[in-house]
């Protein structure tokens, strides 16, 4: 069964590639805490980070982490 493409995602503007590149940065730090929601959707929607859990650190279910394409991105 092949992988099926919902939805197209619009090219990120100038701005918005700014923004991911510096909360891919907090991201990969750990200090993604107080990233504003429809910045994180930005990430999720170009597949550059994820969402994982179960996550087994105290007083957390959930993390954020880079994809491989988040990770091509910063250059890593």
């Amino acid at each position: 069964m092949s992988e099926i493409d919902w939805y197209e995602v619009r090219p990120m503007t100038a701005e918005q590639q700014r923004d991911a590149q510096e909360d891919l940065t907090l991201i990969a730090r750990g200090e993604e805490q107080n990233l504003p929601w429809r910045r994180l959707r930005v990430l999720l929607d170009h597949e550059l980070a994820e969402i994982s859990y179960p996550v087994i650190t105290q007083g957390s279910v959930r993390s954020l982490n880079l994809t491989d394409k988040g990770n091509r991105y910063l250059g890593l």
